[in-house]
Formats: structure tokens, C-alpha cells, sequence
């Protein structure tokens, strides 16, 4: 089965360094094959025959062990990932709206989260959040440090982690590979 995970806070704001190459190294150090990073906000992609219960507590108890701290682990599989960019509740019109405010920033994120969340949709002065099972997809005009939402968001899972749409695509890429 091949996946992706996900490390929330990780390499944000020179707290929890984590250099990916260490990273990679404990993966393949665990028995995942075909390991990959990508970029240094804690993606990781590796290919494992172990049920997902059993490679988490595996992997977390091994990151604690060597990096000496933790931080939550958000795990999708290579299928998941497919779906989720599938089923995109945002119509082109609307994504082509948010872009012409400002085409240097994202405005296309989804957050991951761990457990299920009940399905939703939030919304807040050009702002939208759409929930469904385990991911949200949230849409803004501005700039996402701006965001009166996101403190919303971030109340619904305390295993929360976000990704923008061009790094998503890249990974689901990767996934395919």
C-alpha cells in the first residue's frame, strides 16, 4: 500500500527541526520502501504491506525515540489522496474568482485530519471551508494569515495539518509515481 505522511508542525518557525533526509532514513529504517520527502513541512511518501494501526504507533514511538519530541502524524493512503482531489467542492468558476484578487498567493488549502469530523460548511467574509469526513478544503481571497476562519477550522480536531492545493497535486504526482 503506498502512503503519505503527513507531520504537523514540523520545520515551522525554527522550532521542531526535523531534517528530511533523518526523516527518510527512519522510514527505510522501520522497512518502508520506495521513501520519499517532499519539501520540508513534513511530507513524507513510502510504500508498507503493515495495516495503518500498526504503522503508526511503529512510526510514532520511533520519531519520539530519535527526535526526541512529537508532534501528530496524519496518514493517507495513495486511494484517499485520489478521491480527495476528486472531489474538490469548489466549481472552476469560483477558484478562478478567488485567483483574479491575487494570483501571487495560495487560496486553495485542505486541512488533514486524523478522525473523522462531522460534515459542514463554514463561511466568513471571503472566506469558505467545507468539511467532509476527514479533510476540509478551504477557500480564501486572502492571504491565508489573514484568516478569521482558520482559528474555526483548527477547533474541529486538535489533529489538524494543512497543506496548499499546488503542494497537494505535487504529492498526489508523487503518490502516482
Amino acid at each position: 500500500m503506498r502512503y503519505l505522511a503527513l507531520f504537523r508542525g514540523i520545520n515551522v518557525g525554527g522550532k521542531n527541526i526535523v531534517k528530511m533526509k533523518e526523516l527518510r532514513e527512519l522510514f527505510t529504517e522501520l522497512g518502508f520502501v520506495n521513501v520519499r520527502s517532499y519539501i520540508q513541512s513534513g511530507n513524507l511518501l513510502f510504500t508498507s504491506d503493515k495495516e495503518l494501526n500498526e504503522l503508526s504507533k511503529l512510526v510514532t514511538d520511533a520519531f519520539v525515540k530519535k527526535f526526541d519530541f512529537s508532534v501528530p502524524i496524519i496518514y493517507r493512503t495513495k486511494s484517499e489522496m485520489l478521491s480527495m482531489v476528486q472531489s474538490l467542492p469548489f466549481t472552476v468558476e469560483e477558484l478562478a474568482e478567488v485567483e483574479s484578487s491575487d494570483s501571487q498567493i495560495a487560496h486553495l488549502y485542505v486541512y488533514f485530519s486524523g478522525k473523522e469530523i462531522a460534515e459542514q460548511e463554514l463561511s466568513y467574509a471571503g472566506e469558505r471551508a467545507v468539511v467532509r469526513s476527514k479533510n476540509i478544503y478551504y477557500l480564501t481571497e486572502k492571504s491565508i494569515r489573514l484568516s478569521k476562519l482558520t482559528s474555526q477550522l483548527n477547533r474541529l480536531s486538535d489533529e489538524l495539518t494543512a497543506r496548499n492545493w499546488k503542494t497537494i497535486l505535487k504529492l498526489v504526482d508523487l503518490l502516482n509515481e
